[in-house]
């Protein structure tokens, strides 16, 4: 990775980061600020998993519901900038419960943005999902200005996240910055979850289990590292000088069969593979148009993919050893 660059606070000079969520991403992009510099603190609705709070470094950390309004303007007394990690439900569960997911998911950002309309020059990092918003692209690499026809309730939230967030931007002059993000990656990632093709590989192989595959493996994502997601955060924070919207991946095209021959090419292990049908909601093909992005940061060049997934390996090996 690029060296740190010069810490800047911009508009957020004597106030703390506050990333919101401290699940995979958030904790990874808390860390990243601390171990800079930032003043970070972490606010999640649940007590992080072990791995993922050994990610959050020295950030201090806070258990609580920013769907609370109250919990989350004493969380933000004093802040300089929110970066928004929190999620609703997962993808692949989210059209089986969208009332969840919109109060889950949509509710608190509403809570955050009244809280910053009040505090002038206080702004927001919203991550948005570049796996989702987007549907089935009509062309790839995708860019930013392209329609975003999602097709899961978790897309359709973000989505209307991002129109108010646009709303409160040019209505109440609330600074914000929307990232849209491919499929992370990393060290700490669940492997147990419907969402987390290369994270569930390596604990299947790990404990020597079948993967489930869903579809025929011809499905095309942008898989990123997180160290990378973290890195722009960090990169990108307090810059006045950016679009409001901003593809974050690797610009690269990967099918989940080869993704999956990757893995296990770098383990050195076969992997069983239980296929399934596709499930409804599921995105074909996506590559994100990162040309904003590296406009932005000219230094940025994404980690290769099977030198992420070898990363991931070996930190999961030290980790915890295989069973049996």
């Amino acid at each position: 990775m690029p060296s740190a660059p010069p810490r800047t606070y911009g508009p957020y000079q004597d106030g703390a980061v506050v990333v919101v969520g401290g699940g995979f991403i958030g904790s990874h992009v808390a860390g990243r600020l601390a171990a800079r510099g930032f003043p970070t603190m972490v606010l999640t609705r649940t007590p992080p998993a072990p791995a993922t709070e050994s990610q959050i470094g020295t950030a201090s950390l806070r258990v609580g519901d920013a769907a609370d309004a109250n919990i989350l303007a004493d969380s933000l007394e004093g802040a300089g900038h929110v970066v928004w990690c929190a999620g609703g439900l997962l993808p692949a569960d989210s059209n089986e419960h969208p009332a969840s997911d919109l109060t889950s998911a949509l509710l608190p950002v509403l809570n955050t943005l009244e809280y910053l309309r009040r505090r002038p020059g206080v702004g927001i990092t919203y991550f948005s999902s570049g796996g989702t918003v987007y549907g089935n692209p009509r062309t790839l690499p995708v860019p930013e200005s392209h329609p975003m026809q999602p097709l899961t309730s978790h897309g359709v939230t973000k989505v209307a996240s991002e129109h108010y967030l646009t709303l409160y931007r040019d209505v109440y002059g609330v600074p914000s910055l929307v990232l849209r993000c491919g499929n992370a990656y990393g060290e700490g990632q669940p492997g147990d979850r419907s969402q987390g093709l290369i994270a569930a590989a390596l604990e299947c192989l790990r404990r020597r289990q079948p993967l489930t595959v869903y579809g025929d493996g011809s499905s095309v994502r942008d898989f990123i590292l997180i160290d990378d997601v973290a890195h722009v955060v960090c990169a990108l924070l307090g810059r006045t000088d950016l679009p409001a919207v901003i593809n974050l991946g690797s610009g690269r095209s990967t099918s989940v069969g080869d993704a999956l021959s990757v893995v296990e090419s770098v383990t050195g292990r076969s992997l069983e593979r239980e296929p399934r049908p596709a499930r409804p909601g599921d995105v074909h093909r996506v590559v994100l148009d990162i040309t904003r992005l590296r406009r932005a940061l000219p230094e940025f060049e994404p980690t290769p993919f099977a030198d992420g997934v070898a990363q991931m390996w070996h930190s999961l090996e030290r980790a915890e050893p295989a069973p049996g």
